[in-house]
Formats: C-alpha cells, sequence, structure tokens
C-alpha cells in the first residue's frame, strides 16, 4: 500500500516520488521509501511497493551484490541489469512463503557519473524491465497512471512544473488511495548535473497548499474557456 512514481526530466534526469506511509493494517508510520547507494561508477536509487520486510531485504542483497561485483572488478555500468536480476532471483527464491501475501515491485534507477543518462527500470519478480519515460507501483498507481497520462509530456515540462506535477499527484493519492499518505519525498536525479536534489516531505506539503482542489481548477477553467451552444443553454 503505497505510490511510488518515476518521471523522465526535460534534461534527461529522473524525478523519483514516494510517499511515507508504512501500513501493516493495524498502525501506520511514517518512513523514507526512497533507498540508494552510493558505488564508485554510479548511484543506484531503489524505491518499491509490497511487504516492506521483503522490500528491505531486496535493497540489503542488492547492495551486497553490487558491491561484491565492483570489488571483483566487475565493470557495474554494464553489468548491472545481470547482477541485479540475479540477486532478485535469489531473493524470489528464498522468500517465496512471503511473496504469496503480495507482490514485491521496485522501481530502480542507475545513474552513472559519467556523461550518460539515468536508466530506469521496474521490475516483474526476477526481471528488470526498462521505461524510457515513467513507471509506478503501488495502491497509488491506478490514479498516478491516469493523471500522468494526461498531465505528463516528456520534454514539455520544466522542472518546477514537475514540481508541481507530483505535489498534485501525491496529494490527489493521498486523499483517494488506501495506505497511501503521511506527507511525500521527491528527489531529481542527475537532471542536469550530476547530484540530487532532494525536496522532502514539507517542501512538497507547501507546493501542495499552493495548488487549487481539483474542483477549483476545472470550475473556473470551464467558467473562462467553455462555451455552451446557444441551442442548448437555458
Amino acid at each position: 500500500m503505497t505510490l511510488v512514481a518515476a518521471f523522465r526530466c526535460s534534461k534527461g534526469g529522473i524525478m523519483l516520488c514516494a510517499d511515507r506511509e508504512e501500513n501493516d493494517g493495524y498502525t501506520r508510520r511514517e518512513v523514507d521509501k526512497i533507498y540508494k547507494i552510493n558505488l564508485v561508477p554510479c548511484q543506484v536509487f531503489i524505491a518499491g511497493a509490497g511487504l516492506s520486510g521483503v522490500i528491505a531485504k531486496a535493497n540489503a542483497l542488492i547492495h551486497e551484490a553490487l558491491a561484491k561485483a565492483l570489488s571483483n572488478g566487475t565493470d557495474i555500468l554494464n553489468e548491472h541489469k545481470n547482477i541485479i536480476e540475479s540477486s532478485l532471483c535469489e531473493l524470489h527464491k528464498r522468500y517465496s512463503a512471503n511473496l504469496k501475501a503480495g507482490p514485491l515491485e521496485l522501481l530502480i534507477i542507475i545513474a552513472p557519473l559519467n556523461e550518460r543518462l539515468p536508466m530506469l527500470y521496474r521490475t516483474e519478480q526476477g526481471m528488470m524491465v526498462p521505461e524510457p519515460y515513467y513507471a509506478a507501483y503501488g495502491t497509488g498507481k491506478p490514479l498516478c497512471d491516469y493523471f500522468a497520462d494526461r498531465l505528463y509530456e516528456y520534454g514539455k515540462l520544466d522542472k518546477d512544473s514537475m514540481k508541481v506535477l507530483a505535489a498534485f499527484i501525491l496529494r490527489e493519492a493521498e486523499k483517494a488511495a488506501s495506505g497511501v499518505g503521511m506527507g511525500a519525498d521527491v528527489q531529481f536525479i542527475h537532471e542536469g548535473e550530476k547530484y540530487v536534489h532532494y525536496l522532502f516531505s514539507g517542501v512538497i506539503k507547501e507546493i501542495q497548499e499552493c495548488i487549487p482542489s481539483l474542483g477549483d481548477s476545472l470550475w473556473e477553467h470551464w467558467k473562462a474557456n467553455v462555451t455552451i451552444p446557444s441551442r442548448l443553454a437555458g
């Protein structure tokens, strides 16, 4: 029960978003759902939907496998997909009983420190599927997909517009989707520069408060732009 989503930005970087609610059906708590791995040739970011314990195991297995491969002299940038898929297959074999309670769905970003653009993947069990522009997982995914399909277009939105898009979608998902809430985090990964720009929960909340409600936005636009034909008026 969550929402994690990633969008390709106009300069080729990735905007990674996640809500902060962890919910076991009995209690709720606020957690950071974006896991970061710093390696010499790249940075790796993982955000997942599923059982929190299984996600934590996945993060640890992937981190360990990448670090071990790097220490053995493996070219991480060329071999990261094989390394991570091996870790995912091992995880599904080892924790198959846990995964019967719900699937593990991860968004994984490989952000090289050279001139290459970040690479976005989503997982399907032990497989990493490349996604060029957008991916989302969690109970908030249907709503996120709906708004992203209508409001997001690669290359059309500048960075500030992407912030507003993320804040709006996360706000609407918190209102409508089970288990999405307690604030949100947004990270711009290598968008123009080789660094990460963090927008923490308080910043997202400020942006959300600047955005009119969905109803107000539509009604004001309709009043100004929709003219009913005279034969249908009255």
